[in-house]
């Protein structure tokens, strides 16, 4: 058997003794009459010439009282206290505002003692280790103040004396009371007094004897520290609960014996050396020192007695699991000559495979063949680098045999440190875990590389797991779908049933071994798989999980529905396929609605050419030099597909002109297997494409003559131009030598019609010179002089010219440019041109009173000059033809303003010749706004060329 291992570590907590279970009221009625009895005699007891006790056990047994009784009672314990400490202190003669003063103030110690020792704990607490004896004597002095805090305000307020002095006594005989008699109700270890009754007995008799004879009569302070040794005797043999209870006589009798003046603190006062109160608080301090003393002292003892129990207890239970382990255990010595063994089990021995006296004390290093050395293993656990190692090897002392090793450090001793080492044979698990290993291997490349989908299922429908095939087709990861059920995401709804049954009921008849069905994928859509199931068996032969393998044939099952459709479709195009003979074996309603044969009547039983036009195959054989029938038309079909035009014959003997596609037909393995040809009824087309071609080229000559016909009528706008502009520039220019009267003087009337030549004449001018632009812009004779031109200036010059021509207007003509220059690589004469040509237009047609404004600014890297009127406008309906020559809108011409409709047209030009665009907002009888775009000089462009 093993060995009884004790109790854990000493708690703060426990149940409370039998007798105050079961009789708790009978407890509260004992010690409350103790509390009465010991307060009424400390008080009669008390000297005649001070105001408090020598010693007060009533305060001890108060606290005892609260931390024995129930903790609910506590409250109503505490008034009990007070109550019974008033009455003892009036039976004592005491007057009943003092005795409810002291009363109070018993209570309150009792309470805080009590409280401060079961803080933070369930129960009973404990004096068991150093800590609880730190919480004992904190709760003293928290107790002895609050005592000596009520009972000087008590004396120096109802009685008048000396406050401090009874706060100081009073606080020395109660912290001696609760130090000495609380330990009596606080739980302990076991105490070894049964086996030591002799010993306790004469120890006892010992200490009661000395501390009789220090506190005898006339004995002085020489022998007071007499009884110390005897206590601390009792605490290093005896164990708490004895001297708990020697603490108590040895303060019973000290107080007694000090009260009748005996003693060496009496014979003090006596003597005249300390005053009767300094002499009760010696003697309430001398039991202090001896209760901290043996308390610690018996305190320490039962720790070490404790922690030695556990040790022998722990060192016999390793013993015996050392020696009964089924793990190899060593115990490895180091000395200079490197780890030895100091010790192992049968375990061990087995594994190393010798006998234990054998093994013992021979180096351990090379028995291992460790990638690590042990010894620098060794090194690193002394060092505390290394908490533990670990590692599977080989046995070089027993080879074939692996082993798990673990070692760790035992003791740090600096002569001969001690190592512990555990051996585990894993040569079978080795083995077997190679084998696994390999098998593993084996079955993941499997089911890496094939294309087969695999889903390993659990028999309630649980997906185990996926192979790749499988989670690529669905477009899940495997740990996504993990642990769902199969129907959740993989299986659609209307095969759940299918499956459930096949998982519940394998080996019934209902159950299908396969089947057909959709594999719903991540992004929703479905694909067709046919599924093979195969059951795996757990230990006791039932069925645990099933592998369902897949094949995709969405492709495939797609492709054959395409394919059927195809040929029952009502399409205009005919399918006919043949076998490599030649023999129809695929006829499509189209090739059925072209030859009107159904394909029951040639489907096995007619060849491809019996639909052709016998003569047209003979032709085609005499050309290829090859058999006339099915070979001349596949002679040029196995390189590649041949599209060509075929006559087809009808059932009803009538023909048509077919485009037919031949291809050759191969299998997956690149076999021939036969033909299809791919036809389609060109009859019509054909015609149609030669009377198209006809067409076409009567289209074609009527072009060229059109051309010629512009080309001529070009030719002779610019002839007439020039020689219009020779003549009626001599007219304008003698109307105004006439009006100069180089001729003579010239009346009113005939300066009028002179003046009506002239301005004519100008006209005809401008007409002219827009006609010749026009030709050369058509001609591309049309040259631009370019330079870099500040659009300013331009705006300016065409401000100067067009003056005149408003001054006798009532128009609000604006001119707005930048500060800055406007810079453009340009033509400034026909730039001017097309300012003078849209602020004209703007100006002429605007009536008297309208607003004309010229603004120009720079947007990025193009000027935008814009020119907005309030005038006629143009209809919305005409404006798509502003920029065609000779427009003129009919506003105008029912308006009767003058123009030729060419000046927008040579605007145009003039500004995509300098790379701009213009651009023509209007509104019927609104107005017109013109915006002109030119892409502004560069600044290379500026550097290089330089502003003009």
């Amino acid at each position: 058997m093993s060995p009884r291992l004790p109790a854990g570590p000493p708690g703060r907590t426990g149940p409370r003794p039998a007798f105050v279970t079961r009789h708790p009221l009978l407890l509260v009625a004992v010690l409350l009459s103790a509390v009465f009895l010991l307060g009424v005699t400390s008080v009669l007891l008390a000297p005649a010439d001070t105001r408090v006790a020598v010693w007060w056990p009533a305060a001890g047994l108060s606290a005892v009282l609260l931390l024995l009784a129930p903790r609910a009672w506590r409250p109503y314990l505490v008034l009990a206290v007070a109550l019974v400490s008033a009455l003892a202190n009036s039976a004592a003669g005491r007057p009943v505002p003092v005795a409810a003063g002291f009363g109070l103030a018993n209570a309150a110690e009792a309470y805080v003692v009590a409280w401060w020792l079961t803080r933070g704990t369930g129960g009973r607490p404990s004096l068991r280790t150093m800590d609880d004896l730190r919480r004992l004597l904190v709760a003293t002095v928290l107790g002895a103040l609050v005592i000596g805090a009520g009972v000087g305000a008590t004396v120096g307020l109802l009685l008048g004396g000396d406050a401090l002095a009874a706060a100081r006594t009073v606080t020395a005989s109660h912290g001696a009371a609760i130090l000495v008699i609380a330990p009596l109700a606080l739980r302990v270890g076991a105490s070894p007094l049964r086996a030591r009754r002799a010993e306790a007995a004469a120890q006892l008799s010992l200490l009661l004897t000395a501390t009789a004879l220090v506190f005898s009569p006339g004995q002085d302070l020489g022998l007071t520290f007499l009884v110390l040794p005897l206590l601390i005797w009792g605490a290093l043999r005896l164990g708490l609960r004895a001297v708990s209870v020697e603490l108590v006589l040895v303060g019973v009798l000290t107080s007694a014996l000090t009260v009748r003046g005996w003693g060496p603190f009496a014979v003090s006062a006596a003597t005249g050396v300390t005053d009767l109160g300094t002499t009760v608080s010696l003697v309430q301090t001398f039991l202090i020192a001896t209760a901290v003393i043996a308390l610690t002292l018996a305190v320490v003892v039962e720790q070490k007695r404790t922690a030695t129990a556990r040790l022998q207890a722990s060192e016999q239970l390793f013993r015996k699991s050392f020696d009964e382990s089924f793990v190899g255990m060593l115990l490895l010595r180091r000395d200079g000559d490197g780890l030895r063994i100091a010790q192992l089990n049968q375990t061990a021995a087995e594994i190393l495979g010798a006998p234990a006296e054998d093994l013992e004390g021979r180096a351990w290093t090379p028995m291992l063949a460790t990638e690590t050395p042990v010894d620098e293993v060794a090194d690193a656990l002394l060092a505390g680098t290394l908490a533990g190692w670990r590692e599977e090897t080989w046995l070089a002392s027993n080879p074939g045999h692996r082993v798990g090793v673990a070692m760790s450090l035992l003791s740090t001793d600096s002569d001969e440190p001690m190592f512990t080492a555990q051996l585990i044979d894993v040569t079978s698990a080795h083995e077997a875990s190679q084998r696994l290993r390999t098998e593993k291997d084996f079955t993941s490349a499997v089911l890496d590389t094939t294309g087969c989908l695999i889903v390993v299922v659990h028999v309630d429908g649980t997906v185990v797991g996926m192979n790749p095939a499988a989670q690529r087709a669905s477009g899940y990861d495997e740990e996504r779908v993990a642990g769902s059920k199969l129907w959740e995401r993989l299986v659609p709804a209307e095969d759940r049933a299918t499956v459930s049954r096949m998982l519940a009921h394998p080996a019934s008849g209902g159950a299908p071994a396969g089947f057909e069905g959709d594999l719903l994928t991540a992004s929703g859509r479905r694909r067709r798989v046919v599924w093979s199931n195969a059951f795996l068996h757990d230990e006791d032969g039932g069925h645990s999980h099933v592998v369902m393998t897949g094949i995709d044939v969405t492709e495939e099952r797609t492709t054959r529905r395409l394919l059927d459709h195809l040929l029952q479709a009502a399409s205009a195009t005919s399918f006919i396929g043949t076998n490599v003979r030649g023999t129809i074996t695929v006829f499509n309603s189209g090739a059925e609605a072209l030859l009107g044969y159904s394909a029951q009547e040639l489907v096995g039983h007619a060849r491809l050419d019996d639909v052709h036009d016998p003569d047209e195959l003979a032709a085609r054989a005499e050309e290829l030099g090859t058999a006339p029938g099915f070979a001349a038309l596949v002679a040029n079909v196995d390189g590649g597909a041949e599209t060509r035009d075929w006559t087809y014959v009808h059932k009803d003997g009538s023909t048509s002109l077919v485009a037919v596609t031949l291809t050759a037909v191969r299998d997956a393995l690149g076999q021939h297997i036969g033909y299809l040809a791919v036809g389609r009824d060109v009859t019509e087309q054909r015609e149609g494409q030669r009377l198209l071609e006809a067409t076409l080229e009567k289209e074609r000559q009527a072009a060229e003559r059109l051309r010629d016909l512009d080309r001529a009528k070009n030719d002779f706008v610019s002839t007439i131009s020039h020689e219009l502009r020779t003549p009626i520039t001599s007219i304008v220019g003698y109307t105004e030598m006439l009006q100069d009267g180089v001729a003579g003087a010239v009346s009113p009337d005939q300066d009028r019609l002179v003046d009506a030549v002239r301005r004519n004449g100008e006209r005809l001018i401008v007409l002219i010179e827009d006609l010749l632009t026009l030709s050369r812009i058509e001609a591309g004779t049309f040259v631009l002089e370019k330079s870099t031109v500040d659009l300013r200036t331009v705006l300016t010059r065409a401000h100067e010219t067009l003056r005149p021509m408003v001054a006798d207007r009532r128009l609000d003509v604006r001119f707005e440019v930048p500060d800055e220059p406007v810079l453009v690589l340009g033509d400034r004469g026909q730039l001017e041109r097309v300012v003078l040509n849209l602020v004209g237009n703007a100006v002429k047609f605007t009536d008297d009173g309208g607003r004309v404004t010229c603004r120009l600014d720079q947007h990025g890297t193009h000027a935008h000059l814009e020119v907005g009127d309030t005038g006629i406008g143009i209809p919305a309906q005409e404006q798509a033809a502003l920029f065609t020559r000779f427009f003129r809108s009919t506003t105008a011409r029912e308006r009767a303003i003058q123009g030729t409709g060419l000046g927008l047209s040579i605007v145009q030009s003039i500004v995509r010749s300098h790379g701009g665009e213009i651009y023509v907002q209007s509104e019927h009888l609104v107005g017109t706004r013109v915006l002109v775009q030119l892409p502004l000089v560069a600044p290379a462009e500026l550097a290089g060329a330089g502003a003009r």
